[in-house]
């Protein structure tokens, strides 16, 4: 990264790998200056940021996981929103996909690209809620003021946010500081991180639950609205589409014997006013979205940008988000919060 030599240092955390890890490392720096290695036990990330951030010399701390790749000039790009402003606690960077060959992984290429853009849509109302952890930057005073990273919680980059909102500071996304990140490349791997990430936020939602509809910014208002609420309404589009199809199709395969006897087949496809309402209104929020995708990836890094790619990704891709969100319900009634990763 080409951020001047003489204002950064790098420190590398080696938690407690059980590879070659520190071997490679402490041959790299042997001979070069403003690199550091801690060495520690495992304790998971949240600790070793802890632990990172306390011996680190610097005003602002920059965080970058381990499998990403940042932009040589993406540092000095996201260091500007700190001198505006001095309630500005975090800057994040837009994240993209490092590898993009099959058909999963093209699937998150859109992903990333569209989580880009709504996170950038946020930052002008100051309600940006997640500061990655592929490429993020803290002010350091600030971060260790309102307690440092959460050890317990699963989705670290998450919970600091929130913490940080929580307690009216800011946070901000610089959209062309770009970051590649290696993506799971199979659904298994695939589900387990959104696992993961939907146990880390519903973590987070329960322990700021207080600040609901309360506070002098838009983080109660608004931040924690919106999260509550797509979580929620998630699980009810679930459930209802379920117990829809589930009776109509039963409804369906119980007619068999009837149809021949002139019984129509679409007699069980019948639709009541409600649920053609529901139906009507998903429709035409399916089109916007559509609309919405295909303008957010015609400038972006994708590279099918064909409307025949967003169609698959809107009804087939994104469908699949209901298996790690009911994994994860059903995880957090059991009270499993272990560790998932990629």
């Amino acid at each position: 990264m080409n951020y001047s030599q003489g204002k950064k240092e790098i420190i590398i955390v080696n938690d407690g790998s059980k590879d070659n890890t520190r071997r490679i490392v402490e041959r790299f720096i042997k001979n070069r200056k403003g690199i550091f290695l801690l060495n520690k036990p495992n304790s998971g990330k949240a600790d070793s940021l802890n632990q990172a951030i306390k011996i680190a010399k610097g005003e602002l701390i920059a965080v970058v996981d381990a499998d990403s790749y940042p932009e040589r000039e993406s540092l000095g790009k996201m260091v500007g929103f700190f001198e505006e402003d001095e309630k500005v606690a975090a800057v994040t960077s837009r994240v993209l996909v490092k590898n993009r060959k099959n058909l999963i992984e093209k699937f998150q290429d859109f992903d990333y690209e569209i989580i880009a853009w709504d996170r950038k849509i946020l930052d002008f109302i100051n309600c940006v809620y997640v500061t990655n952890g592929p490429l993020s930057v803290y002010r350091k005073k600030i971060v260790q003021k309102v307690g440092g990273f959460d050890t317990k919680n699963l989705t670290e980059d998450i919970e600091i946010t929130w913490n940080l909102l929580s307690k009216n500071y800011k946070t901000k996304m610089c959209y062309s500081a770009r970051v590649f990140t290696s993506v799971p490349d199979n659904f298994r791997q695939w589900n387990k991180q959104r696992v993961r990430w939907n146990l880390g936020g519903l973590q987070t939602i329960f322990k700021y639950k207080r600040f609901f509809f309360r506070g002098e910014t838009l983080f109660g208002y608004f931040v924690m609205a919106y999260i509550f609420l797509s979580f929620i309404l998630a699980l009810i589009g679930f459930i209802m589409l379920s117990r829809f199809v589930l009776m109509k199709l039963k409804l369906y395969l119980l007619s068999i014997p009837l149809f021949f006897r002139g019984y129509s087949a679409l007699s069980p496809l019948e639709f009541n006013l409600p649920i053609t309402l529901v139906l009507l209104l998903g429709i035409i929020f399916t089109i916007l979205s559509v609309f919405y995708y295909k303008y957010i990836i015609r400038n972006g890094d994708v590279k099918n940008k064909t409307i025949f790619s967003i169609l698959i990704y809107t009804f087939i891709y994104r469908s699949f988000y209901m298996v790690p969100l009911v994994a994860s319900m059903i995880k957090l009634i059991k009270g499993d919060l272990r560790w998932y990763t990629k």
